[in-house]
């Protein structure tokens, strides 16, 4: 029941948040798909972030941890080929596209997939105390890719400008955050804070699941977690693609992609025994490669999309993620 509730508030919240996030796109001048990267993808992405660490601090449960954020990447990949089933009904119907900012979002994520599968790999051979060697590389590189996508969103908006926008004196002042009202600051506190309250729950209650079922931590934490911590990247996704902003949507998923390969080295922080990842079970490199696999699917196809359709209306790279995702269930239930 206490479940039922929550997910009631994440579904609720994440709709009105994404309104929020919309109207903070046109107040600050942002393109949307920034939006969708830095605030989307960090607020959807704090359930992962409470539920990951608490997982380890007070579940003594690692796996579990390392399980929600794979687990999540893969489901919120697959949850734009599910929108991209759903959303495209028939070939004369425009396919929803990568824009270019999308597509170095993309790539930013490969790099940090990749970073933590070596990790994975390495398994907490270099570290420093009890911190992974991987884990600071990680963070290094969340920060300095951000700011590299800011500063491809800031050139890419100053070439957009008409000469009427570059002579006006409040050109400058539209960007600043003075001018984001007060009632939609209000707004985007609120129901961020309502999402993150609503899924602290959620570790605890996955941890008991897999006690009771005997499905194992990384199994539960790679499905039934992850999917509950991908609840906002779900509703926010659905809401954005239905007010006709796909930029924000994928922004927000390979946004929030990004957040939780950061989370590891932030759960690795709090993990104080050894390295998080040296107490990681080789399912978790699997489900990693699954989320690589995804994400690169995205990029070829956004670059060479392929109008071919199963039965007229079907996208096969839609259908490939959506079947990857669904065999990688199968594999990790299989070797749980």
């Amino acid at each position: 029941m206490i479940f039922i509730f929550a997910a009631l508030a994440v579904l609720i919240s994440g709709q009105r948040l994404t309104k929020a996030a919309d109207q903070l796109a046109e107040v600050t001048g942002m393109s949307r798909g920034f939006i969708g990267v830095i605030l989307l993808g960090f607020v959807t992405s704090l359930p992962e972030l409470v539920s990951t660490i608490s997982a380890i601090l007070f579940c003594n449960a690692p796996n579990l941890g390392l399980g929600n954020i794979f687990g999540s990447n893969a489901a919120n990949l697959a949850i734009l080929a599910f929108l991209d089933l759903a959303i495209v009904r028939d070939s004369k119907h425009e396919r929803h596209t990568l824009n270019e900012e999308n597509q170095l979002t993309a790539y930013l994520s490969l790099i940090v997939i990749s970073m933590a599968m070596m990790a994975l790999a390495s398994r907490g051979f270099w570290h420093i105390f009890h911190i992974d060697f991987f884990s600071l590389a990680i963070a290094t590189v969340y920060i300095i890719g951000l700011q590299k996508l800011h500063n491809f969103q800031r050139t890419d908006n100053s070439i957009d400008l008409s000469a009427d926008d570059l002579k006006s004196p409040d050109n400058e002042s539209h960007g600043s955050f003075k001018t984001i009202p007060q009632e939609l600051k209000r707004s985007l506190l609120i129901n961020a804070g309502i999402i993150v309250t609503a899924s602290m729950t959620l570790a605890a209650s996955a941890e008991h699941i897999a006690t009771i079922t005997g499905w194992g931590t990384t199994f539960v934490g790679n499905s039934l977690l992850a999917v509950a911590t991908s609840l906002p990247e779900i509703v926010v996704t659905f809401s954005a693609v239905r007010m006709g902003s796909f930029a924000m949507a994928a922004g927000n998923i390979f946004g929030s992609n990004i957040f939780n390969v950061a989370i590891l080295a932030v759960a690795d922080l709090f993990f104080f025994r050894a390295s998080l990842f040296s107490v990681a079970s080789q399912s978790q490199s699997l489900i990693a490669a699954i989320g690589l696999l995804m994400t690169g699917l995205y990029l070829f196809a956004g670059r060479y999309a392929s109008e071919k359709r199963i039965a007229g209306r079907w996208p096969i790279d839609s259908l490939l993620v959506v079947g990857i995702y669904l065999f990688s269930l199968y594999a990790l239930f299989s070797l749980r």
